[in-house]
């Protein structure tokens, strides 16, 4: 088992021997061939941008030509063509909304005609049905004739007191 200082000499001499090998490595790099290398990466992104920048001012310049030939009869054209079917939009919609209404008053009219031709046959039956019951319901009792008692005594008729006059009063 290897200490952590056998480790970290291992590191170190590791370091030590690439730095003395650094300038062998600096001197195999060419420097012309990594400045023709980084010369050649810019042209292709002065390329790259000059093209982008050409096509973006072709496409501005179609733009202006474009703006300036817009008139205010196109505008007002494309205007009208947009509010045209806006209102047949519209008016599709009102009618959809009329014929709806339509159908649903048709609905109700249909379902009253229905209720009340049936209301004669159901006040018939409720009337039948009261006048079987009033039939089949038994009579009341009738009150046996009171018997005739003998004749009581007459009684005098009650004299009436005459009316008292106020007397009038004094203004």
């Amino acid at each position: 088992m290897t200490t952590i200082t056998e480790t970290i000499n291992a590191q170190v001499k590791s370091i030590v021997e690439d730095v003395k090998a650094l300038p062998e490595t600096l001197k195999k790099v060419d420097v012309a061939e990594l400045q023709k290398q980084a010369q050649g990466l810019a042209q292709t992104a002065v390329g790259t941008a000059t093209t982008a920048y050409a096509d973006l001012a072709k496409k501005g310049e179609e733009l202006v030509a474009k703006a300036k030939s817009i008139k205010v009869e196109d505008i007002k054209k494309t205007v009208d063509t947009g509010v045209e079917d806006v209102t047949k939009q519209a008016k599709n919609f009102a009618d959809d909304a009329q014929k709806r209404a339509e159908q649903f008053v048709t609905d109700a009219k249909t379902q009253v005609t229905k209720v009340t031709s049936k209301a004669p046959t159901t006040v018939r039956k409720a009337a039948e049905k009261v006048d079987t019951t009033v039939k089949s319901t038994p009579e009341p009792a009738k009150k046996a004739p009171a018997k005739k008692a003998a004749p009581a005594a007459k009684k005098a008729p009650a004299k009436k007191a005459p009316a008292k006059k106020a007397p009038a009063k004094k203004a």
